[in-house]
């Protein structure tokens, strides 16, 4: 897509559905973004609904995190295998439990699909063309072949999400899945993706080696009381964790929770805090209310000054932010 002004957009959607994605609030997180930070570090990345709608900027360095390990194996294979991603879509079988079944045994890496890779494991390990020191760094490759850049996995992963419940990849749903509407958001994707780097770690790990200066860290960790729904473990007491982590950055840092007081109490003494609400017309009923917190270590009131450009970005409703909380100490200065 070109602009009037002719710049190519680059952005896309998420290409599968994931408990907890952010697309509704990327136009907010979008605007807060410091417009001359030289690098974007998504730390939980899940479906890539932010990173994958920031448009590409020359000299800035996007990152896209997720421990996950289909998370990350997907992101792979569209990125590096897209074409042979799209051959395996097209042979999913037609949907029902038994099809379902059988790909997410096989996205939950189950021994009975990777038997040619504890086959070449077996073959390596009895060679005796190999030091001791050759062969632990080719079982090391082959468990890596095992699990990542996998189109097989990847397409399991993809059919699961789709057709389970909210994206969870765990219960069959009542939706018909169709392959080649997958397939068609593969290309705009890959493109975005050629821009990123991927990486696959622990996001408390990884904050204080992508902190720098002049780059932003923007994490969406579990919310309180779903750390359970996620296959990666993310414990209670991690998002102190997380919160000191933020605290120690020297770089800008956006977070996002579900309005939580826990959460407020947790980052009040050091961080903006936003409330975004968003009320359903429709609907008069208690619970109509919808609201989101966005905490950042810097001032946010430039950024939500500024008219929000949504251009490119389908939102069901608009949200009003109101800055919730300011700290008696900025530890970012813009």
């Amino acid at each position: 897509m070109v602009t009037r002004k002719g710049t190519v957009l680059l952005m896309a959607k998420p290409f599968f559905p994931w408990m907890g994605n952010k697309e509704k609030l990327v136009p907010y997180i979008h605007q807060l973004i410091p417009p001359h930070v030289k690098q974007f570090t998504e730390v939980f990345g899940g479906s890539g609904a932010v990173i994958l709608g920031l448009q590409p900027k020359k000299g800035r360095l996007d990152i896209y995190n997720d421990l996950n390990d289909d998370l990350f194996n997907v992101f792979c294979c569209v990125k590096e295998k897209s074409f042979s991603l799209a051959k395996e879509l097209k042979f999913l079988p037609v949907h029902g439990r038994t099809p379902f079944a059988f790909y997410r045994d096989m996205a939950a890496h189950e021994p009975d699909f990777y038997r040619h890779i504890e086959e070449e494991k077996r073959v390596v390990a009895e060679s005796t063309c190999f030091t001791e020191e050759e062969i632990r760094e080719l079982l090391t490759i082959l468990d890596g072949n095992a699990k990542f850049f996998d189109v097989r996995r990847a397409a399991a992963f993809l059919f699961t999400t789709y057709g389970s419940f909210s994206g969870t990849g765990n219960s069959v749903g009542i939706k018909t899945v169709d392959p080649q509407a997958i397939v068609d958001k593969l290309p705009q994707v890959s493109r975005r993706l050629d821009s990123v780097f991927l990486e696959h770690q622990d996001a408390l790990v990884l904050i204080p080696k992508e902190d720098r200066p002049d780059g932003i860290i923007y994490a969406d960790p579990p919310y309180m009381l779903t750390e359970k729904v996620y296959d990666v473990r993310f414990l209670p007491e991690h998002h102190i964790v997380l919160h000191d982590r933020a605290s120690s950055c020297k770089g800008y840092v956006i977070i996002s929770y579900g309005y939580d007081d826990r959460i407020i109490d947790l980052y009040k003494d050091d961080f903006f805090i936003i409330s975004l609400k968003r009320t359903n017309p429709l609907s008069q009923t208690e619970g109509s209310t919808f609201r989101e917190l966005i905490i950042t270590n810097y001032d946010p009131s430039p950024y939500l000054n500024k008219q929000l450009d949504i251009f490119g970005q389908a939102t069901e409703a608009m949200w009003e932010p109101v800055i919730l909380h300011r700290p008696r100490r900025i530890l970012k200065a813009d």
